[in-house]
C-alpha cells in the first residue's frame, strides 16, 4: 500500500514539474502532436463493417441465421480476400452450404473452418471450387 501511495506522489511530482517548467509553446506543440496522433489513429482503424461483422458472428443468442453469421465471418476474414463465396442455408437446421470459387486450397480449408467454428453450425457442405 505504501508503495502505491509513494508511486502516486512520484508521478504527480513528475507531471507537476513538467507542467510548471514548460513554456507556452510546449502546450501548442503538444496540442499539435495530439491532433496528428488522433488523425493517424482514425485513418488506421478499419471501417465499422469489418469490426462489427466478426463480433456479431460470435455473439451468443444472436437472432441472425447461421448462414448470415458464416457469411460475415468469411467476408471479413483477411485470408479470404479474392474469394467469391455464397453461403446458403442447408436442408437441415444448422447446416450451411458454401458455394463459389476460391483462389487456392488454403482458402478452401479456411472457409470450411470458419463455417464449422461459427456458433449454431452443425454441418458444412463445402461446394467450393479451386482453380487448377
Amino acid at each position: 500500500m505504501r508503495k502505491r501511495i509513494l508511486g502516486v506522489f512520484v508521478v504527480l511530482g513528475i507531471v507537476g514539474g513538467a507542467i510548471g517548467g514548460s513554456k507556452r509553446s510546449d502546450a501548442d506543440r503538444l496540442a499539435h502532436v495530439g491532433q496528428v496522433v488522433s488523425n493517424k489513429v482514425k485513418t488506421s482503424l478499419p471501417d465499422a463493417s469489418k469490426v462489427a461483422g466478426p463480433l456479431i458472428a460470435f455473439k451468443p443468442g444472436d437472432a441472425l441465421p447461421v448462414e448470415e453469421k458464416v457469411r460475415m465471418r468469411v467476408r471479413t476474414d483477411k485470408a479470404m480476400d479474392g474469394a467469391d463465396i455464397t453461403v446458403a442455408a442447408g436442408t437441415e437446421p444448422g447446416e450451411v452450404r458454401l458455394r463459389g470459387v476460391v483462389q487456392n486450397r488454403g482458402q478452401w480449408r479456411r472457409a470450411a473452418d470458419l463455417a464449422k467454428e461459427t456458433v449454431g453450425v452443425e454441418k458444412v457442405v463445402n461446394e467450393l471450387a479451386v482453380p487448377e
